[in-house]
């Protein structure tokens, strides 16, 4: 089994497992006649994760037969295990700023310093990869679909 095969089967037996527990999401009583209830979105979720990663294995299976040129081969090295591992930094940072600081900014922030992480150095296309993009989800959340997203204590 080569690495590209190893993801996709992780995958599926993850998003298998993920279906497995969506299914035995219980109901509340005033759900059981409902077309959309609590346990709607967690089972698209599983088929959907399921399909892409059974394609993904069925398209490595096609390409494997297929005759190869030379290719390099992919290798996991210190610089991006070390990049990885600030991302993950980055994540518990933005988890404990986003309170304080609210959405827009800390989500901003840590857009910015993950483009720049990742070796994004262009500052036009980090802030238009990012600002437009927290604002438009801000947008969506807060006035469409009216869910709360942290206002920022600093703030207020």
């Amino acid at each position: 089994m080569t690495r590209q095969l190893t993801g996709p089967a992780l995958f599926l037996v993850f998003f298998t497992f993920y279906g497995i527990y969506a299914w035995q999401i219980p109901l509340l009583p005033f759900e059981q006649y409902e077309v959309v209830d609590s346990s709607t979105m967690p089972k698209l979720y599983a088929m959907a994760g399921a399909l892409f990663s059974f394609l993904a294995i069925v398209s490595h299976v096609i390409k494997s037969k297929e005759p190869q040129g030379e290719q390099k081969p992919l290798g996991i090295t210190k610089h991006t295990v070390r990049q990885t591992a600030i991302v993950m930094l980055l994540m518990v940072i933005y988890s404990a700023l986003l309170d304080p600081l609210g959405f827009i900014v800390a989500t901003l922030i840590f857009l910015i310093s993950g483009f720049w992480v990742m070796g994004e150095r262009r500052a036009r296309i980090v802030l238009f990869a990012s600002v437009p993009m927290v604002v438009f989800f801000w947008l969506l959340m807060t006035q469409l679909l009216d869910i709360y997203l942290a206002p920022g204590s600093l703030w207020s």
